[in-house]
């Protein structure tokens, strides 16, 4: 079932001046319930403005959103209690921090959907957990925390509102290879437990690859591919033709094929290879004993 959808939407800026631009084209996507969806393509390909869109910050020019079945803008006293339920979190969140305390900085979002103390106080906790934040950091001044302390705050604030679909805009932008891991890991383990869907904006191939079930390639504002995480990656020629990078490993196997070498073609991760090229290895060792 559908959970959010587009629907022939277009978006256009700067109308009727010299500098209008069409951002994005007759765009029809539909995004399944409990789907990890990676969101991926060049510079000024429309994945801000795609993004944007599903939580109502911005307005097609054309077109129509659907949230559950329902047109986001049918009512638009109602647009907040969407945001509610599309939860964004954008390039650098850090940025965004802004109260006396990491605990008020999470349960802002929360405090602001009318809930109860206790149960703001239930999800500040269970939301810091989830990111690895460690509980005595929580009544701390937000800007005595390290770079990644910072974004792990952010991005708590947003789950803490339980979102329906949870979106990340380049949320491992400028951390180091140990805390893009770990980062990761949290946002795939916080889409298992919650059952929710989660849309992952990256220009990381490896990013994507590691933990997205499906993925969307838009290139000058259409959808140019979508489909398993698998049988996008498989397409590396058309990926690099379009100006993006495939994974590493990726293009690895991709030499070893063409070279002779009997490897499946949904193989695009470190551990996928490993499984892959092991029991190549043990033949070989075996033929030469």
């Amino acid at each position: 079932m559908a959970v959010i959808e587009t629907k022939h939407c277009t978006v256009r800026y700067s109308v009727g001046t010299p500098f209008e631009r069409e951002a994005l084209t007759d765009l029809s996507v539909s995004i399944e319930e409990g789907d990890f969806v990676g969101i991926i393509g060049h510079t000024g390909s429309g994945k801000s403005t795609f993004v944007q869109l599903l939580n109502g910050l911005l307005k097609p020019t054309s077109g129509t959103i659907l949230l559950n079945g329902k047109d986001i803008w049918e009512h638009l006293k109602e647009i907040r209690q969407v945001r509610f339920q599309v939860g964004m979190v954008f390039q650098y969140p850090e940025h965004q921090l802004f109260e006396e305390t990491v605990y008020k900085d999470i349960a802002f979002g929360p405090r602001n959907m009318g809930l109860s103390e206790n149960e703001i106080r239930d999800r500040v906790y269970r939301a810091a957990s989830m990111v690895g934040l460690k509980e005595e950091l929580l009544e701390k001044s937000p800007f005595d925390l390290s770079g990644g302390e910072k974004r792990r705050a952010a991005i708590a604030g947003v789950m803490a509102m339980q979102p329906r679909v949870l979106i990340l805009d380049e949320p491992t932008a400028g951390l180091d290879p140990r805390g893009r891991n770990q980062l990761l890991q949290q946002i795939r383990a916080y889409k298992d437990e919650n059952n929710c869907t989660v849309l992952l904006v990256s220009h990381s191939m490896e990013d994507v690859a590691r933990v997205a079930d499906h993925v969307l390639v838009l290139n000058s504002g259409t959808i140019a591919m979508q489909g398993t995480t698998a049988s996008v990656f498989s397409r590396c020629d058309e990926l690099e033709n379009m100006g993006l990078s495939v994974p590493a490993v990726t293009k690895i196997m991709a030499q070893l094929r063409r070279a002779g070498v009997p490897i499946p073609d949904a193989v695009y991760t470190v551990e996928q290879a490993r499984q892959a090229l092991l029991p190549l290895l043990k033949g070989g060792a075996d033929r030469a004993v």
